[in-house]
């Protein structure tokens, strides 16, 4: 199945075949699990949802500490419209105010009264795999904040 020239994309960008149909899959389900190998495009395919449909506005993404800033920077490479991106630390005071939140796993109980106040058109959980246990905090959380979600997109290199 050739998706060509379907979805929105940066100028001089383009999606893999692969990655247009993880796309295309995932548009009008509610849940999808994106378990790709490690390196080829998760991150861009869940960008690619949200270039895809401009009714996403306000985007939580969870992902491990140690990857949050490359979540920044390939937002604001592959994104297709103006949408303010801020990362939330453990040292801040306050949960960002921004259309993407993007936060790590291990500070979600700090921040989950300003987290619930908002209702997301999109949660996306990179590194899914990390709540594997179904009596971790981290799982917990995750399991509460993906019902205040519209839409819930997991990836994991690891399924």
């Amino acid at each position: 199945m050739d998706f060509a020239g379907d979805f929105p994309v940066p100028e001089g960008l383009s999606y893999y075949s692969f990655q247009k149909a993880g796309i295309a899959y995932s548009l009008n389900r509610g849940n999808t699990l994106i378990g790709d190998e490690p390196g080829l495009g998760k991150t861009i395919q869940a960008i690619g949802i949200i270039n895809a449909k401009p009714d996403i506005k306000n985007v939580l993404i969870i992902c491990p500490a140690s990857i949050k800033i490359n979540w920044k920077r390939e937002l604001e490479k592959w994104l297709v419209r103006k949408t303010s991106v801020e990362i939330a630390n453990a040292s801040d005071d306050a949960f960002p105010d921004a259309d993407i939140v993007i936060i790590n796993y291990d500070i979600l109980e700090k921040y989950k009264e300003s987290i619930r106040i908002k209702i997301y058109d999109l949660l996306i959980c990179d590194e899914v795999h990390y709540c594997k246990s179904p009596k971790a905090v981290r799982t917990k959380a995750v399991k509460e904040i993906s019902r205040i979600a519209k839409k819930r997109i997991f990836l994991t290199g690891t399924p």
